[in-house]
């Protein structure tokens, strides 16, 4: 049903073939409408009590005569069928509006000697000292007075550097935004920058990135905890401003419920504190924790965490380094 305004005489709604009227009181309008096709006729009739005359002068400024409208499809012809406008601003259609500017991230030039991978160095230099010295000792290729001091070096060089490979954690990605990076040495916690160096260099012997403060977290096949298969995985890390707090976010993929990661985002802000507060964004491949700064100035010592040293005596409290 559409409806429509035929020169300026208001008609009501109407879906199917029916029989209304104009405002004069001695014509009539039939609208048909079809699939393909849309039929106005007007009929004009006498009315009783009406003189012949003043019959005529009706007749003058009625409807106009018959003419069929016909449309190839459904959608009416909008030079004859206009539909009404609204009179509430509020139902006008709005324009629409312009997607946001996509971040810009700026890329990483720090260069850290733990960003390098030992294996990838050790075992190409070690193999060729090896397969060289084994091929001077035999007489195949020159240099057979070095020979013995290649294979002395190439073997465990060879050995250091298959090792290195097959324990190596590779690094995540690490993506910074401009602001965010102006900002971090103004408000990035000990905290937080342990993390993203922690997370962003070469790890030999460690399952995965934050294993032991997820296994502290989530409890690992403890009461109360979670499956270790099912333990969450570090894939990235960001750095971003929110509201021009400096914030370091980290990226795990994961299938636990949100339930889960709620019941533990105060586990989250105390070890990772203090001057951070955690924030759960979920994400289609699992959740990003967010530790934004709260601007208190806490956790800023300048001082990397040391290690925890084991008690004196059973009983006592552990001892921190200096």
């Amino acid at each position: 049903g559409v409806e429509v305004t035929y020169r300026s005489v208001p008609l009501v709604r109407v879906s199917s073939s029916t029989r209304i009227c104009c405002a004069r009181p001695c014509c009539h309008l039939s609208l048909s409408i079809h699939p393909k096709s849309v039929t106005m006729t007007t009929i004009c009739k006498g009315v009783a009590g009406v003189s012949p005359a003043k019959h005529a002068a009706l007749r003058s400024y009625g409807p106009a005569p018959f003419r069929p409208i016909s449309v190839a499809t459904r959608s009416f012809n909008r030079q004859r069928l206009v539909p009404r406008a609204s009179a509430d601003p509020q139902t006008q259609p709005k324009p629409a509006v312009s997607p946001s500017a996509p971040v810009e991230y700026i890329e990483d030039t720090e260069f850290n000697i733990s960003k390098v991978s030992f294996g990838s160095i050790l075992t190409p230099a070690g193999s060729f000292l090896l397969v060289y010295g084994f091929g001077a000792y035999f007489a195949l290729l020159p240099g057979g007075d070095v020979s013995s001091i290649m294979l002395v070096y190439g073997f465990p060089m060879a050995v250091l550097g298959f090792a290195l490979s097959y324990a190596q954690l590779k690094p995540v990605p690490c993506r910074t935004t401009k602001a965010a990076f102006e900002q971090r040495a103004a408000q990035c916690t000990d905290i937080q920058k342990q993390i993203r160096e922690d997370v962003t260099r070469f790890r030999y012997g460690d399952e995965q990135h934050l294993e032991e403060a997820l296994d502290k977290i989530f409890k690992f096949n403890k009461a109360g905890g979670i499956a270790r298969r099912v333990a969450p995985v570090l894939t990235g890390i960001r750095e971003e401003l929110v509201e021009g707090a400096y914030s370091l976010v980290l990226e795990f993929e994961s299938s636990l419920e949100m339930s889960k990661w709620e019941e533990r985002q105060p586990k989250f802000q105390s070890f990772f504190g203090p001057g951070i507060i955690a924030r759960l964004d979920k994400t289609d491949k699992g959740m990003d924790v967010a530790l934004i700064c709260d601007g208190s100035g806490a956790g800023r010592t300048g001082k990397e965490k040391k290690d925890v040293l084991p008690p004196l005596l059973p009983g006592l409290k552990a001892r921190q380094q200096d």
